[in-house]
């Protein structure tokens, strides 16, 4: 996942988050994109994302100089990353788009050129409180399997959505949703799925006081309960 030559550096910098003191930052992931830009996934790159299975993503690596493929479960959290690409997104696009791994390989090398800079500015801007809902989650087995998509409400809202895989059985599927409307507290709602049928979900607000949402606890309890019954 090595990319061509050097070229000028350009890294993602700390900025104000929504109002948040400089304490309460998370550590932002230095980025050379210039670097990265010139970079390109190879069909290499997605058959060893396949073989490690849900949960495997696509990230840059540490030195910008290509990317890296990483587990969700072992990365750490409390540092704002860019996703790339998960394993949730290459079975969708072998599925529904490409007719093999050189195809998807050459698509997403496309993808990342145009999107880039988009995704780095929008993962250094979201709120810590995200990151560690996030990190709450990973802690209880739900790891993220696919890029974030971020987006924007019709009120200006900060919207990330991301899906997630459950370690215990990979029939078991999660999203979450979360949306900032102001600087100390976040709305977020995580459903459960399961073979792609929705089950249940929550909606709670989560604040910097909050503590761990308690659907953080409550998924995998359901989650197998509900295979329970199936079974």
């Amino acid at each position: 996942m090595r990319g061509a030559g050097a070229a000028p550096h350009s890294q993602t910098t700390a900025e104000p988050v929504f109002g948040m003191p400089e304490k309460d930052y998370f550590l932002v992931i230095d980025l050379n994109l210039d670097r990265l830009l010139a970079a390109e996934v190879t069909p290499e790159d997605l058959l060893a994302l396949a073989g490690t299975g849900p949960g495997a993503l696509i990230i840059p690596d540490t030195d910008s100089s290509g990317y890296t493929l990483a587990r969700a479960e072992h990365l750490d959290w409390n540092r704002r990353r860019v996703v790339v690409y998960g394993y949730r997104d290459l079975a969708l696009d072998l599925a529904l788009r490409h007719r093999d791994h050189a195809e998807a390989a050459a698509d997403l090398t496309r993808t990342v050129r145009a999107g880039l800079r988009g995704w780095a500015a929008r993962t250094r801007k979201a709120s810590p409180l995200v990151w560690r809902v996030r990190e709450d989650l990973r802690l209880n087995g739900l790891y993220l399997n696919a890029r974030p998509q971020f987006s924007t409400t019709e009120d200006g809202g900060a919207r990330i959505d991301d899906t997630l895989t459950w370690r215990e059985d990979r029939r078991i599927g999660f999203t979450l949703c979360t949306v900032q409307r102001q600087p100390h507290s976040l709305m977020a709602a995580l459903d459960l799925y399961c073979g792609g049928h929705y089950v249940t979900g929550w909606c709670e607000r989560i604040t910097r006081t909050s503590g761990a949402p308690r659907f953080a606890g409550l998924a995998g309890e359901r989650a197998r309960l509900h295979l329970d019954l199936r079974d």
